[in-house]
């Protein structure tokens, strides 16, 4: 594939998940300048992320049906008439019916692109095109931040959305490449991946209450603090910043020390920042520089968790073995994590006022550290490597996983794997062992 060719896709992602975060990150605004409960907002942000499980389970039908660039084109004018229908109504009810639809046109419009770069990309390439994706996604998350900084209203907020993401259709509208087969999804139950592989589970989960909920509900608790939009967006660009700039750190680590050691280090970090947020409430109550240090300590600690949780599942995994759909499973309990993330942080903050957004963070990484420290570490030698992306992808990235190569041929086998975990961790009482 030629690399125009694929700088037309990275546009396309680039408008889609600027348009998209915009959204996502302005989503508590409105409803708490209008004065709507902490328990509410975190419904209604939890249906952006109910219509993204319904395009997870539906969406590959429709493009398989009607064509790539013709359901890029229908999923990006549903997004466009249900950010814009905001502007036309104000029943909360209709706003959770419209979020849920640009939950699942935004995850269907990035099934379409992906699905180019899998059937584009060989194996050699594929971790090129996954860390420039990456970078894409980070660099447009930054992107729709700055836009939020500019102290628009919530009106022009959903209307340059929809502008982006009209954008976004450009590209693939114009493109004359050929159009690919989405492949085949084999079932695999949650349990079942739970049972093999429950550190990877539960990282994953966590992470989607560690970033989502962060984007979701930041918003709201910090203007509930009685900051401004601008500082709104300071806010959560430092949490960005943190989680964009660490990858490489959080890498070496994962790779010398093992991922039950480097989740256990994050989240302890993660637990330690969110109480200190709680004492900065206390102590500088008026400091938005403060709040930022926190959001830039959870950034850190908490965005990698997704990576790390895959990284884990690749280590105890036949290094033979295709991981693709132990991939997309984990992805889909990220989801899951971001789905009742909003839940769970709007109840919480309804509860303790401005203490519940932190206390919320504070509980689930100590959870997490405990049970991280209580895992086997894999040795070095049988260890994957640990490849940095963000859980807020589509489905199809678990194909461009340079993890899954011409050396893992093996299709996944339940017993195969099962097997294999118990021979490589029943003995290993020392989770200090790739340190000697």
């Amino acid at each position: 594939m030629h690399t125009r060719q694929f700088l037309s896709l990275y546009g396309s992602i680039f408008f889609l998940f600027s348009g998209y975060g915009l959204i996502l990150n302005s989503a508590g605004v409105k409803p708490t300048q209008m004065g709507v409960s902490n328990i509410t907002i975190g419904v209604l942000n939890a249906a952006f992320f109910i219509g993204g499980t319904i395009s997870a389970i539906v969406s590959h039908r429709i493009i398989s049906r009607v064509g790539h660039i013709r359901s890029f084109s229908v999923f990006g004018a549903l997004f466009a008439i249900a950010a814009l229908a905001h502007l036309m109504v104000e029943q909360l009810w209709m706003w959770g019916i419209l979020r849920a639809l640009l939950g699942f046109c935004h995850y269907s419009l990035l099934m379409v692109v992906e699905s180019w770069f899998t059937a584009r990309s060989v194996p050699q390439n594929r971790a090129k095109v996954l860390a420039l994706y990456e970078v894409v996604y980070y660099m447009s998350s930054a992107t729709s931040v700055l836009l939020l900084s500019l102290n628009m209203t919530s009106n022009n907020i959903f209307t340059l959305a929809a502008i982006l993401v009209i954008a976004a259709t450009l590209p693939v509208g114009l493109t004359r490449m050929q159009q690919p087969e989405i492949p085949k999804r084999e079932r695999i139950s949650l349990p079942h991946v739970f049972s093999i592989v429950p550190l990877a589970w539960i990282a994953c989960f966590m992470a989607g209450i560690f970033i989502n909920g962060f984007f979701t509900m930041g918003s709201v608790f910090i203007l509930k603090l009685g900051y401004s939009l601008p500082q709104v967006s300071l806010f959560l660009g430092s949490a960005m910043i943190g989680g964009f700039t660490i990858q490489l750190f959080i890498a070496w680590l994962s790779n010398k020390f093992g991922r039950p050691r480097t989740i256990f280090s994050c989240a302890c970090v993660a637990a330690v920042a969110a109480i200190s947020g709680m004492l900065l409430l206390l102590v500088l109550p008026g400091n938005i520089w403060a709040q930022c240090a926190i959001a830039l300590a959870i950034g850190c600690s908490g965005f990698p968790m997704y990576a790390l949780g895959l990284a884990r599942a690749n280590d105890v995994l036949p290094a033979n073995m295709n991981t693709v759909e132990v991939n997309r499973c984990l992805l889909f309990v990220y989801g899951l994590g971001s789905l009742v993330a909003p839940l769970i942080l709007g109840s919480v903050m309804q509860l303790f006022n401005h203490f519940g957004f932190y206390s919320v963070y504070a509980i689930i990484a100590t959870i997490l550290a405990v049970y991280a420290y209580m895992q086997p570490a894999v040795p070095v030698s049988e260890r994957s490597v640990y490849v940095p992306v963000s859980g807020n992808v589509g489905p199809m990235t678990a194909e461009l996983d340079p993890r899954n190569n011409n050396a893992t041929d093996t299709p996944y086998d339940a017993q195969s794997a099962e097997q294999h975990i118990h021979e490589t961790l029943q003995n290993t009482d020392t989770q200090d062992q790739p340190d000697k």
